[in-house]
């Protein structure tokens, strides 16, 4: 039995409010005044068989659930203002200290869906924007105030819209649960509450504490910490170039030494007419804006090193020191279980897998991690990116134009007759390194920069990035995504962005949503029935649309007295109650002007001469 749940917590109230996910049923409970429901969550809670799920709830709600579970008789015995001040007390101790005293042994199974959907402490009413829920309403009454009888409908039909953007979140994220519930299945530990670096942490502790024969307890309290490594030490032999420039900047290099919490690796050097910038988290060209097509002379290919972090660490053999060659014996053989099981269609083993070989390098950088050596992490790291530079060194020297490299791949532009001579020099890379390279052609390739694009590849295969995903991520903030979806009609189907966008019908892509600090007050200044100046307070959590008439919001800061305009230069339309309209008065020339900004850079022919 699923249900998905939300609480509400006040000082002489509180509610918490299920509902099934498959029936509908809900069930509400509460604790004001006369109204004593404390009898009936108890019986409701204290089920074993019932699934909880919640937004944030391993950290909060759970706990207020499993303090009531284990206090019930104590509880039972007080008025209702004084259960509801003990509740109070409890809520205000997670929130100000994150209280861990009752988030675990809960008498029911929980599922957090803000850890399965790696949101990163991102509010559940921008969550919501992002699922484009009618209805964006932020806590209507201060956390602080005492309830009044006539208040008690208002927060209960809050609370109830929390459940339903939970459940709306839920079927979203459905597929992630499953393969949570398969993993905790197959390799019999419970992740169904992780995130994906739980997931990790749950997997490869089970997997290197039986093939090491190491207690799991006794494995957390390992790690090899190193304060200086000198980069003589980490560049690999293998590493060489031919250019004088490169072996200058090599040559430069092995002579550093990393101080750990002192130093970061970060170094830039412009090759071939493109900066490049090297760091921890790997390689990337200073990618400029541009449109790049493929023609009868040339083809656009983008050449991918496979899974070169696993393949880094299992090529060189690179084990924490504490762990020895038995760890790399394991990470070799799961790498080879999961290409097995990828071919073998068995999902469920791959995609599990896939986790733990791609957070095993970033654990090495964790100071709390039991696989931390940063040695290992400089060692992957620093050669993955000198390694592949080589290659665009190599590539350089042959005549050929790398347009973009990012993180463990290059796009280069490969005259027809010479493809074959690309494709030889990617071969001879290849047998130096010991890495497989993946080929991708592209038939289109715009892009702002190295993190936003879309691709288009041979039967009109598209990939977007960044601001041309036309469906926001969950985690991502949400900002007019007609106008992705103009530059993606442009640029894939050849549609002018002023076509798509004056005759997209749907309301929520013309929304921008923003979530104020705590230091600012929001104003909605208007004209009321055409003439009086208004001004109402509004919450935080704010989504609207450009608009010929509506009105200005305005962040005013309590400490400073400071007034900024929300969108400057344009009058807004406040949308957090959706409402159907013929004409929703859309200022559909901002949207034309912010795309075609994006389109004007990315083709601006002046651009393209530096």
């Amino acid at each position: 039995m699923v249900y998905v749940f939300d609480i509400e917590v006040y000082r002489n109230f509180f509610s918490v409010i299920f509902k099934h996910v498959k029936t509908g049923e809900i069930r509400t409970f509460a604790i004001h005044g006369d109204r004593n429901d404390l009898q009936g969550l108890y019986m409701f809670i204290n089920d074993a068989e019932k699934w909880f799920v919640g937004y944030n709830s391993h950290y909060y709600d759970n706990q207020i659930l499993n303090y009531i579970f284990k206090h019930y008789q104590k509880l039972s015995e007080q008025t209702t203002d004084q259960i509801c001040s003990k509740l109070k007390d409890l809520s205000d101790d997670i929130i100000l200290r994150d209280s861990k005293d009752y988030k675990y042994r809960l008498p029911f199974q929980g599922i957090d869906l803000m850890r399965v959907g790696n949101l990163d402490q991102k509010p559940l009413k921008l969550v919501a924007v992002n699922l484009k829920w009618p209805k964006i309403q932020d806590l209507p009454i201060d956390p602080d105030d005492l309830i009044e009888s006539n208040q008690v409908d208002l927060l209960l039909k809050y609370n109830l819209n929390d459940v339903e953007i939970t459940e709306t979140l839920y079927n979203k994220i459905l597929p992630f649960i499953k393969l949570r519930w398969d993993i905790s299945k197959k390799y019999g530990v419970n992740v169904l509450d992780e995130s994906d670096s739980g997931i990790s942490n749950r997997l490869l502790e089970r997997i290197f504490s039986e093939a090491l024969n190491i207690p799991v307890k006794e494995l957390r309290d390992m790690q090899t910490v190193r304060n200086k490594i000198p980069f003589k030490d980490i560049i690999f032999d293998g590493i060489e170039f031919k250019t004088a420039q490169l072996r200058n900047f090599l040559c430069r290099l092995k002579l550093e030494t990393f101080e750990y919490g002192v130093s970061k690796f970060s170094e830039k050097i412009i090759f071939g007419g493109t900066a490049y910038q090297l760091g921890i988290g790997g390689i990337h060209s200073d990618d400029k804006p541009g449109l790049f097509e493929e023609d009868d002379r040339k083809k656009l290919i983008d050449a991918d090193i496979a899974s070169m972090y696993p393949s880094l660490i299992i090529n060189h053999r690179l084990a924490p020191e504490h762990l020895g060659d038995g760890f790399i014996d394991k990470y070799d053989e799961i790498r080879r279980t999961r290409v097995d099981a990828k071919h073998a269609g068995d999902l469920i083993t791959a995609d599990s897998l896939k986790i733990v070989l791609n957070a095993t390098y970033g654990k090495t950088n964790s100071e709390h991690h039991w696989l931390r050596d940063t040695k290992v992490t400089l060692q992957v790291t620093v050669n993955g990116q000198l390694y592949l530079l080589m290659l665009i060194e190599a590539l350089n020297l042959r005549g050929f134009e790398v347009i973009s490299a990012n993180t463990d791949g290059i796009v280069t532009v490969v005259p027809r007759e010479k493809e074959e001579i690309y494709k030889q020099t990617c071969r001879e890379w290849e047998t130096k390194t010991n890495f497989e390279l993946e080929y991708t052609e592209y038939v289109k390739y715009a892009r702002r920069d190295v993190n936003n694009y879309i691709t288009m590849k041979p039967g009109n295969k598209v990939k977007v990035k960044g601001e041309f995903e036309t469906q926001t991520p969950l985690k991502k903030g949400f900002n007019a995504p007609i106008v992705p979806i103009a530059l993606y009609e442009y640029y894939v189907n050849g549609i002018d962005i002023e076509t798509t966008i004056r005759e997209h019908t749907d309301i929520y892509d013309f929304c921008i949503a923003r979530k104020s600090d705590k230091k600012f007050t929001n104003e909605y200044h208007y004209l009321k029935d055409g003439s009086e100046h208004a001004i109402d307070e509004l919450q935080r959590t704010n989504r609207y649309f450009v608009s010929t008439n509506g009105g200005k919001i305005y962040k005013h800061d309590k400490n400073t007295g400071k007034i900024a305009d929300v969108c400057v230069g344009h009058n807004v339309t406040l949308f957090n109650d959706y409402y159907k309209a013929d004409d929703y008065h859309i200022e559909y020339g901002y949207y034309i002007s912010r795309a075609r900004k994006i389109k004007e850079l990315i083709e601006n022919p002046q651009l393209k001469l530096f």
